[in-house]
């Protein structure tokens, strides 16, 4: 069943938390060089970063072990390094050995993004999970050109949303996880985003959410922390149907000329059933004009075998055509993408 997922009341200050955060320089280039690296870029969102050693030193080095690290800090330590608003936004955990979050607060560009702790996110069913180069891809190749709507499917946290937000007058946000409605709206509220509508519901269930000018989607792939070849697959990926099924609703889900780009997996030789990624996009729009990208930025072994994986584009009503070809942008300094992936789908 498709279920809205309402603001919760401490969505007032959690928005001041983040507009905190943000002012006092909580950003992805001062995180990145308090843990040791050159940017918090997409490859070095694939280490352990939580494990890193922390090289900030004050209030800001206490946020960094705070909101990112997973650490625990004595009651003057952290009230000296988070805002009031923080003891009031439902987000801390209060025991006599001190005071840590109950989540993690990633800096990516202008947006705070709340996901699960490393621990919480890969244990159990409903883990959030932390964002890497998968996320940090879809979010580079989403053009900044204004759209009505923009649905983000299997949402998690709203890495993604949050990005589309900020040139979407609404970004629906679904994902059959209960725990990632109240995720996201923890992500838009630290991001100052007033425009995410989460709802929980199984993929399908997308169709009853009308049509959308932009559909975002990041399959579960590998676990790239320990090495691609040898990481194990996720099991959503690992049969190709929930690729396999977003594929397929694309036409129902597309506005007349919408953009659909996702992070995913070419299935190599074709091992599914009905083929791979290019004959289920022609039986699904059968008559209707299409044309895709695929720009892939791993290519190589993989427990179950070859595997290609990158940014899948799919332009709806525009001149046939499928074109394939390695990602080439620049990793480090460049957030935006868009322009190499629109000159694949010929439109640069």
């Amino acid at each position: 069943m498709l279920l809205p997922v309402d603001p919760p009341n401490w969505m007032a200050d959690t928005r001041v938390l983040g507009a905190a955060l943000r002012a006092g320089g909580y950003r992805p280039r001062a995180v990145a060089q308090a843990i040791g690296i050159i940017a918090w870029n997409g490859k070095q969102m694939d280490g352990r970063w939580w494990e890193r050693a922390n090289c900030a030193e004050g209030v800001f080095g206490d946020q960094v072990e705070l909101l990112l690290r997973g650490g625990r800090l004595s009651p003057a330590r952290a009230r000296a390094a988070l805002p009031s608003a923080a003891w009031s936004a439902d987000l801390l955990d209060e025991r006599p050995d001190g005071i840590a979050l109950r989540g993690t607060i990633v800096p990516l560009e202008f947006d705070l993004v709340w996901t699960d702790t490393p621990v919480r996110a890969f244990t159990g069913n409903d883990g959030l999970f932390l964002p890497d180069s998968t996320t940090l891809a879809v979010r580079r190749c989403l053009p900044s050109e204004p759209v009505a709507r923009h649905l983000d499917v299997g949402s998690g946290g709203g890495a993604v949303a949050a990005r589309a937000a900020r040139s979407a007058v609404e970004t629906v946000a679904l994902d059959i996880n209960p725990r990632a409605g109240l995720g996201c709206h923890r992500t838009a509220a630290l991001s100052g985003l007033p425009n995410i509508r989460p709802f929980t519901g199984a993929c399908a269930e997308a169709r009853g959410l009308g049509t959308f000018d932009r559909v975002s989607f990041v399959l579960p792939l590998l676990v790239p922390w320990s090495g691609l070849a040898a990481a194990p697959v996720h099991t959503v990926a690992a049969d190709g149907g929930l690729l396999r099924e977003v594929l397929e609703l694309l036409p129902a889900l597309l506005a007349p000329g919408g953009l659909a780009v996702l992070y995913t997996q070419a299935w190599a030789g074709d091992r599914h059933p009905g083929g791979g990624v290019r004959a289920t996009l022609e039986a699904a729009f059968g008559s209707r004009p299409w044309r895709a990208a695929y720009w892939w930025d791993y290519e190589g072994p993989s427990p179950v075998g070859p595997l290609r994986a990158g940014i899948l584009a799919v332009r709806a009503d525009s001149s046939r055509g499928y074109v394939e070809a390695p990602l080439d942008a620049v990793d480090v300094g460049v957030d935006d993408w868009w322009p190499g992936l629109a000159r694949l789908l010929g439109e640069g």
